[in-house]
């Protein structure tokens, strides 16, 4: 009985870690395609310099940095990727824009489905990625 019981445990937290990795997985790829669509330069950690940039920043967060009087902005991801995306104020301010107007959706999904109370799919996708507002 024990170990039916354990075993039970165990496959319950296998799951639950994959469903998990699965989500984060989603965010991702969210945060990645509306990166791309706000015009931010894919670059791959291809040399050691890059390698210790994934490194040294926190995963999946957008950092604004001033170099040679502009600002830049910088997204490193070690896990889907293993790439920086790079990108000036014009596509910070364009990532931004993308990022209201996903939120804007969803809300206006969600009062959707909650006054005529049906079941909207759309709702259950990733719509709001974690990271995007620089620190």
């Amino acid at each position: 009985m024990r170990l039916v019981h354990g075993a039970a445990l165990a496959a319950v937290a296998v799951i639950t870690l994959a469903g998990c990795a699965a989500v984060e997985r989603q965010e991702a790829g969210d945060a990645e395609q509306l990166l791309q669509a706000a015009g931010f330069r894919r670059l791959p950690a291809d040399s050691p310099e890059r390698e210790q940039g994934l490194k040294d920043l926190r995963p999946r967060q957008l950092f604004a940095r001033t170099r040679d009087g502009a600002t830049q902005y910088l997204f490193a991801d070690p896990y889907n990727c293993h790439c920086f995306y790079v990108g000036g104020e014009k596509e910070y301010a364009e990532l931004q824009q993308l990022r209201k107007a996903d939120i804007d959706k969803h809300n206006r999904l969600a009062a959707e489905a909650t006054s005529d109370r049906s079941l909207n799919e759309d709702l259950w996708g990733a719509w709001k990625p974690e990271g995007l507002v620089a620190k």
